[in-house]
């Protein structure tokens, strides 16, 4: 739904990109959402079973993440949500995403973010 490079530290390799703060939806028996930092391929051609919001650190300097999950995931209708957002839409998370305020203040403090050695 949102995808925006930031500038930190990371390690590449495979199944890396540059990082990118996020906002993600995946599809169960509604569709889930989360935000987060993320430099982890999210799946071959869109599809997943788990998205990562974690960002690969740098050589020796470990694995770091900055979201409301490190991991979304489906969630089985009597499985407890919450931190995740849950839409019954995708128009309705992509609402959430362009209309409102707590994912524009959400979005600007992790792009905010400086990871210093």
């Amino acid at each position: 739904m949102s995808s925006v490079p930031v500038e930190l530290p990371h390690r590449g390799g495979d199944g890396t990109i540059d990082p990118h703060v996020v906002f993600r939806v995946i599809q169960g028996y509604k569709y889930f959402g989360s935000y987060g930092i993320t430099n982890i391929v999210g799946g071959a051609e869109g599809k997943s079973c788990v998205l990562q919001n974690l960002v690969r650190g740098p050589e020796g300097a470990g694995d770091y993440s900055f979201a409301d999950l490190t991991e979304l995931k489906t969630y089985a209708a009597d499985q407890k949500v919450a931190p995740a957002k849950a839409f019954d839409t995708l128009d309705q998370a992509a609402k959430y995403v362009n209309e409102g305020s707590e994912f524009a203040n959400v979005q600007r403090m992790l792009m905010s973010l400086e990871i210093k050695n």
